[in-house]
């Protein structure tokens, strides 16, 4: 499945307002707060697969990781787990 993931956009959902971009890190810059962070990319006829999500809460000056992992199977979720 990796070989085919290679040619999908992953999108990134934070509050609501969705970036598409590449398999690979990113850093995007949140205000002091809630929020809720959902990741999934576009597969066949799929809009949302293999969606992941997790609400994290940001403090000032804080920087939070999270790491999104696929699964093995295309009709299954995501993992998607705050880095320590």
């Amino acid at each position: 499945m990796q070989f085919f993931l290679r040619f999908t956009a992953l999108t990134v959902e934070v509050d609501g307002k969705a970036e598409k971009g590449a398999w690979s890190s990113r850093f995007v810059a949140l205000t002091p707060g809630t929020h809720r962070v959902d990741v999934y990319f576009r597969y066949l006829f799929k809009a949302r697969c293999c969606e992941a999500g997790t609400t994290v809460e940001v403090s000032e000056g804080q920087v939070v990781e999270l790491e999104y992992r696929a699964p093995q199977l295309m009709t299954s979720p995501g993992r998607l787990t705050a880095v320590h």
